[in-house]
């Protein structure tokens, strides 16, 4: 058996003869405790950036209205393909929720969820029917 000297071991300090020249703890139990880099504290990834954390507030205070208003009880979806008296329960964006356009009535449309499947499965017709002014490939809902 070949002598590599003695040496402190990294974690406990303790004197102990090496087994090879790379040996740096006198067990494994201070090998496994040994961290070279302190570990830094992660944050999570913001789900919204500040400034779309206040659109959907704005958003959130404004459906809230929207959805109380007469016109926008039920869904004009169901009414029209069923000829069916659905509540509605959502806002459909007609042409997507990009930026200024979360909040922008114009492109709201207060429909079921029924209805608001029935629109993203249905494209075409949906566009024929003037509640799709956008093209929607893989979108979730």
């Amino acid at each position: 058996m070949v002598d590599f000297g003695k040496r402190k071991c990294k974690v406990c300090s303790e004197v102990f003869n090496k087994r090879s020249p790379l040996d740096m703890f006198c067990s494994s139990k201070c090998a496994f405790s040994y961290d070279k880099k302190p570990s830094k504290s992660l944050q999570p990834i913001k789900q919204f950036s500040d400034k779309r954390a206040k659109r959907n507030q704005a958003y959130l205070k404004a459906k809230e209205i929207f959805m109380m208003e007469s016109g926008n009880q039920t869904c004009i979806v169901m009414a029209t393909l069923h000829n069916r008296t659905v509540p509605a329960t959502e806002i459909h964006h007609t042409n997507g929720r990009e930026n200024e356009r979360l909040t922008d009535r114009i492109y709201w449309l207060a429909v079921s969820r029924e209805g608001h499947q029935w629109i993203h499965a249905n494209p075409e017709l949906a566009k024929e029917q003037g509640w799709l002014t956008k093209d929607y490939k893989d979108e979730i809902l």
